[in-house]
């Protein structure tokens, strides 16, 4: 689905990004460490009623920092998992991302752009088995949500793209250094 820009804006309003023609695809997402990253936010309360975070999944390079790049961070829950962003201004959580610009995938919290209708309906409500609770509704369609954001990314990698990113410097490195939980943070962000 393709719409005009939309913006995107951390709940104290001094980050903003602008997301040009609005492209990508929406999921619930129920995995655990979806839910440890707003917990370590003390962000746990913006899950829906089974524990599942409301994702937009598009590449960086439609993503542009407007405002606010100094109140970047980045955090690592595993090795090799994901780059989860938020704005240190107020602990809003705002994206998750390849480890390496290399994958271009960026996965918005939804409820932060200023239109949410025009991100479009969730197509796939994924990771059920982590629910807390019965997951209501339609587990819509993992192949198209998979299909989309390949097809996506595959774009991005062949055209050069993936280069331009506002998470990810010209030589590939994350444009702030990213933390590792320590093992009291992690216990208390997994509620073991």
């Amino acid at each position: 689905m393709t719409h005009n820009t939309s913006y995107w804006r951390c709940d104290c309003g001094a980050v903003e990004f602008e997301l040009a023609a609005v492209k990508g695809t929406r999921c619930i997402c129920y995995c655990a460490d979806c839910r440890a990253f707003l917990t370590h936010l003390g962000r746990g309360k913006l899950t829906d009623a089974a524990g599942g975070t409301d994702l937009f999944q598009t590449t960086p390079d439609k993503l542009q920092i407007t405002k606010g790049a100094e109140h970047l961070a980045c955090l690592r829950l595993s090795e090799k998992g994901p780059l989860r962003w938020h704005a240190t201004c107020c602990n809003t959580p705002i994206c998750n991302t390849g480890a390496s610009r290399a994958v271009p995938l960026a996965s918005m919290m939804v409820r932060s752009f200023d239109e949410q209708d025009a991100i479009g309906p969730v197509i796939a409500r994924i990771h059920r088995k982590g629910a807390t609770a019965r997951v209501e509704g339609d587990a819509g369609s993992l192949r198209k949500f998979i299909l989309s954001f390949a097809g996506s990314a595959a774009l991005s990698l062949v055209t050069g793209r993936y280069r331009k990113t506002p998470f990810f410097d010209a030589k590939g490195r994350p444009v702030t250094k990213p933390k590792r939980l320590e093992a009291t943070e992690r216990a208390a962000a997994y509620g073991s």
